[in-house]
């Protein structure tokens, strides 16, 4: 996430957007617990979720930490942490569990200077949980999972057992807030988006400031600043600036997420409408993954897919929101070129003359998803995901999407030379951009 400044940008100066974000919301620390992350046996990926989630709300991010699980480091940290002058809010994750070694109930009690106390909901489900495990369930050290600290307002953990909680603890004359949180990411995910930041948003709204996000797809982020705000060779698509104007931008996975915030909306209504022009066809509301969780049922519709340089990663991203079995049928990953004329019907002679990574090769692929998963629609990849595997005229990156529908079949040649990892995801998630345009032309 980069954040820019609110002050109106100097369209001779391109240094100028490079200030500070101005926010009236406090500032987030935010903190992660367990020596496995400490010591660096596990990868923290609970961070920089809730970091990127944070600031996208408006909630400047003033520090990221990591601490062991040792009780009295634990509460000097969150005790030097509170008393920085930029930070209002502190979010946890970890400690929660059910071992000697998880300590943040424990340090968030004995800074607060409140009593320890189970949640009820936890406790009863505890209970539950306790009659089915028939006898597998330590329902001791399980016990530990409900404890919360008196007073503290209660996130449900809908993902499993352990709530998550938000409490004030005074620092001199002032006071902060705390979030604790689960460290297990799934667990982590599902809390902050439907309790902790729907809560802080309550508590610090921002009004009068209209606000706008929008995905462009297939554009890099610098050449996307230099086309809007300018530079010292040529000025942007946008000049009429609000005094309060501020905004965001995430880049990852072929897509650029912008917020857009002032107080004069019909300003950042026109600043919306000179970016969807300047990129036409480019723009969605929300990632193509969201817009289609919710057209597809709508209208009835099913799609499939069929994967190659991808892996599965196109069927991962859709199964990864329930309820896509109303619309997801299944995706075919089809690796070797032995399985996609097996399994999908592609010509050997497709094969021989064009290429397994070709828009021949793509098309017959989508084809062939669409009639063997009977769906009404169906993308497919296949491309060189590296590092090796290139040539001179198909360089690592090279990346054919075809999609398949009633009105007939289209493809899209892409080049992204990244590394494998993210070639595979950008992939995924741009198959899912052209699928969608592809519906919204068809319908």
């Amino acid at each position: 996430m980069r954040l820019i400044s609110s002050e109106k940008p100097n369209l001779v100066d391109r240094s100028t957007l490079r200030g500070s974000f101005v926010f009236v919301r406090p500032g987030v620390y935010v903190l992660s617990t367990g020596t496995e992350l400490s010591s660096g046996r596990s990868i923290d990926t609970n961070a920089p979720e809730i970091a990127r989630a944070c600031s996208e709300q408006g909630f400047p991010v003033v520090g990221l930490g990591t601490m062991p699980d040792d009780r009295a480091l634990l509460e000097s940290e969150i005790g030097h942490v509170l008393a920085r002058s930029d930070v209002g809010i502190v979010i946890m994750t970890g400690g929660l569990g059910p071992t000697d070694d998880d300590h943040t109930v424990d340090a968030l009690a004995g800074l607060s200077g409140r009593d320890i106390v189970d949640d009820p909901q936890a406790a009863r489900k505890l209970e539950v949980l306790g009659k089915r495990s028939r006898g597998r369930l330590n329902s001791a050290s399980a016990r530990r999972q409900v404890r919360i600290v008196e007073g503290a307002h209660v996130l449900m953990n809908e993902r499993g057992l352990a709530p998550g909680m938000l409490l004030e603890i005074s620092h001199g004359t002032d006071s902060r807030l705390v979030a604790a949180m689960p460290g297990v990411p799934q667990e982590m995910r599902h809390m902050l988006a439907t309790q902790l930041l729907p809560e802080l948003t309550r508590r610090y709204p921002e009004p009068g400031r209209a606000r706008v996000v929008l995905h462009v797809y297939s554009v890099g982020e610098s050449a996307f600043q230099s086309r809007v705000f300018g530079d010292k060779e040529k000025p942007g698509v946008v000049t009429d600036w609000p005094d309060d104007f501020s905004w965001g931008i995430t880049a990852g996975n072929g897509q650029l997420k912008l917020f857009f915030e002032a107080s004069d909306a019909a300003a950042l209504n026109r600043i919306r409408s000179a970016i969807e022009t300047e990129y036409s066809g480019q723009v969605l509301p929300a990632s193509a993954e969201e817009i289609l969780h919710d057209l597809l049922p709508k209208k009835q519709l099913t799609i499939g897919a069929a994967e190659s340089c991808t892996g599965g990663l196109i069927g991962k991203i859709l199964t990864d929101r329930p309820g896509s079995s109303a619309y997801f049928v299944g995706s075919i990953v089809a690796y070797s070129n032995s399985i996609k004329q097996a399994l999908l019907g592609v010509p050997e002679s497709v094969l021989n003359e064009f290429g397994a990574v070709s828009e021949q090769c793509v098309r017959a692929m989508a084809v062939g998803a669409r009639e063997r998963l009977a769906s009404n629609y169906a993308v497919a990849v296949t491309g060189i995901a590296g590092p090796d595997g290139g040539s001179e005229h198909k360089p690592v990156g090279t990346v054919f999407v075809g999609v398949s529908g009633p009105s007939g079949c289209e493809s899209h040649e892409l080049h992204i030379p990244l590394d494998r990892d993210r070639v595979r995801h950008y992939t995924a998630h741009l198959a899912l951009f052209h699928l969608l345009r592809f519906i919204e032309k068809d319908t």
